[in-house]
């Protein structure tokens, strides 16, 4: 019975999260940042560019999809499942219900998780199928690139996602913050010689597509993280962050505003 009461509750919270990123306004906003990379695919073959090919492909969506397109649809969604209540004066009202507020954090947090992924994983796959189409290879002829690209939207998602999360608990203008860390932090940091970029979430990304994708631009890239061991740690920084927003979240105090 405790079980299943679990599960209602679970259902419950990441379905209000779910219907809360993807039913208001901003998720048109989202939806076509996130087609970004199956817009420009489709141009180029309707262009009919000579040069368009898997190569192209990489070359273009890497730098778009990873530090862009990616970042930016993880800051707003992530950055909103809290602060923007807390705001909104809905959080009061949430945490009536008989769910732990560690509990409510975490479920908050896979709903996040399920809304961007749909936003981001579907035009990956759509514009890897145009560029298969235009080069008239079959779908699975560059699996690797897609393989990469889909391993590294999901554990960047996790990782960015749990990283402005912690953020919207700390700060009261988290998107801010998020800015800065997003696009100035992990460009700087992930672009300096050394050990240094091993501090941004970006540099695991490009370890895991250099490691998986065997013919691509990231070749010259110097990084000495194998594909799995930057899973692992992209995969336990996303942990450690959840956690902590947990904490932080459970000691929050919240007044009702007149």
């Amino acid at each position: 019975m405790g079980f299943l009461e679990s599960v209602r509750k679970f259902w419950v919270v990441t379905g209000l999260t779910l219907r809360y990123l993807l039913g208001t306004r901003r998720v048109i906003a989202m939806g076509l940042l996130s087609a970004v990379p199956f817009i420009l695919a489709l141009s180029l073959a309707a262009a009919r560019v000579a040069a368009f090919d898997i190569l192209l492909f990489q070359i273009l969506l890497i730098p778009l999809s990873f530090s862009v397109v990616l970042i930016f649809v993880t800051l707003v969604n992530a950055t909103a499942l809290i602060r923007e209540e807390i705001e909104d004066n809905t959080i009061p009202y949430l945490l009536t219900r008989p769910i732990s507020r560690s509990a409510v954090a975490l479920y908050k947090y896979i709903g996040y998780l399920a809304a961007v992924l749909l936003l981001l994983v579907p035009p990956i796959l759509l514009a890897y199928g145009v560029t298969e189409a235009y080069q008239g290879t079959g779908l699975g002829a560059d699996k690797d690139v897609l393989g990469g690209f889909l391993v590294a939207t999901v554990l960047g998602s996790a990782a960015y996602g749990a990283l402005f999360f912690f953020i919207s608990v700390l700060v009261r203008k988290p998107l801010a913050v998020g800015l800065l860390i997003g696009f100035v932090w992990e460009s700087i940091v992930g672009s300096i010689p050394g050990d240094v970029p091993k501090l941004s979430v970006i540099h695991y990304l490009r370890s895991i597509l250099k490691g998986m994708i065997g013919v691509t631009p990231l070749t010259i890239y110097r990084t000495d993280i194998s594909p799995g061991v930057a899973a692992l740690v992209l995969a336990g920084f996303s942990i450690v962050m959840v956690v902590l927003t947990m904490l932080v979240f459970s000691q929050m105090e919240f007044r009702q505003k007149a």
